[in-house]
């Protein structure tokens, strides 16, 4: 099941981001279009669907003001095989120089069907210092129908000249309430089910509809209690099985295990804050320090390599900690 599945063809469909849907309808209705765009926002508050609707507005053959989602560009658009779109995205860790250097044999020819060539980087923080220096060139002299989107959690790890040259887009963090009644009025969701999504997601639609949908929160709940129950047996199967899953899962996997610790804390110290998805069970050491332990994780499983070994250790910190407090 993908909750995300329904196609966004118009901005104004985009939900909570006003002021950066404003500021790319207008440029749109003014003809006055930058050359590139940053948009920069926490993870899965609608960047990349903001992007999406763009191309559409863009590229529609019908109506660029009311994208129809028919036509042979919209189409082509959906099926992500549009020939005057060019997506990047990292290679495991990083978008490298080679990568930069088929953008630009993409953008030696004008555009195929569209009135433009539309580059759209993915986490384009990932760009490494050799390509982002080699992107950096195409920014100071774009052919006049490119267009650059530039998609970002961290600005502040993309290089400074790559920002000067780009009309910054801000996303922030969806209100909690807004998540609550989308999750209700669209997905049917109940009431209670929806509260405590819209209070883990932290802000983020996608990461409310993920924990819905991947059943991380029963592998939270297992870790936790094979950790804390000191089972090294039923602990080494629960890692196994967490072990198989992808580097999204076990990023959500990871944050939601950051969120518990801060929870559990916070219970302690002032009884506020306890989402009721969360495993009852409560973390009784120094926040701080398996905070640290989980960025430490976070970066290790990035490569997806030894995570066993990596969610053992994470799993025997958490052991030693909260008993070193008891």
């Amino acid at each position: 099941m993908n909750l995300l599945h329904k196609k966004i063809h118009h901005l104004r469909e985009i939900l909570g981001q006003k002021p950066a849907i404003t500021l790319l309808y207008n440029a749109l209705k003014k003809g006055k279009l930058a050359h590139a765009y940053l948009f920069c926002g926490p993870k899965g508050v609608g960047k990349k669907s903001t992007a999406i609707a763009f191309l559409y507005h863009l590229f529609c053959q019908i109506n660029s003001d009311e994208p129809c989602g028919s036509c042979l560009a919209c189409k082509k658009i959906d099926r992500e095989n549009h020939p005057d779109i060019y997506k990047v995205s990292p290679e495991i860790k990083d978008i490298k120089i080679d990568t930069v250097r088929s953008v630009e044999r993409f953008l030696r020819t004008g555009p195929i069907e569209g009135p433009y060539k539309v580059i759209l980087f993915e986490e384009a923080e990932k760009l490494n210092p050799e390509a982002g220096n080699a992107l950096l060139k195409s920014l100071e002299e774009p052919p006049p129908y490119a267009l650059f989107i530039l998609l970002t959690e961290h600005p502040n790890q993309i290089l400074p000249t790559i920002i000067s040259r780009s009309q910054i887009v801000r996303f922030g963090p969806l209100p909690q309430g807004l998540i609550k009644e989308y999750l209700i009025n669209s997905l049917r969701f109940e009431e209670d089910y929806a509260q405590s999504l819209a209070e883990l997601s932290q802000g983020s639609l996608k990461r409310a509809l993920d924990i819905a949908e991947s059943g991380v929160l029963e592998e939270l709940n297992a870790f936790i209690k094979a950790s804390l129950e000191k089972n090294l047996s039923h602990r080494l199967k629960v890692i196994e099985k967490l072990a198989k899953q992808d580097k999204d899962r076990l990023e959500l996997f990871l944050y939601l295990l950051a969120l518990w610790i801060w929870s559990s804390y916070l219970k302690r110290k002032t009884e506020n804050f306890y989402p009721q998805a969360l495993p009852e069970m409560t973390y009784q050491g120094d926040p701080l320090k398996l905070f640290s332990i989980i960025t430490q994780a976070n970066h290790a499983l990035e490569s997806l390599l030894h995570k066993e070994l990596t969610l053992l250790m994470l799993s025997q910190n958490l052991v030693e900690l909260n008993k070193s407090s008891l």
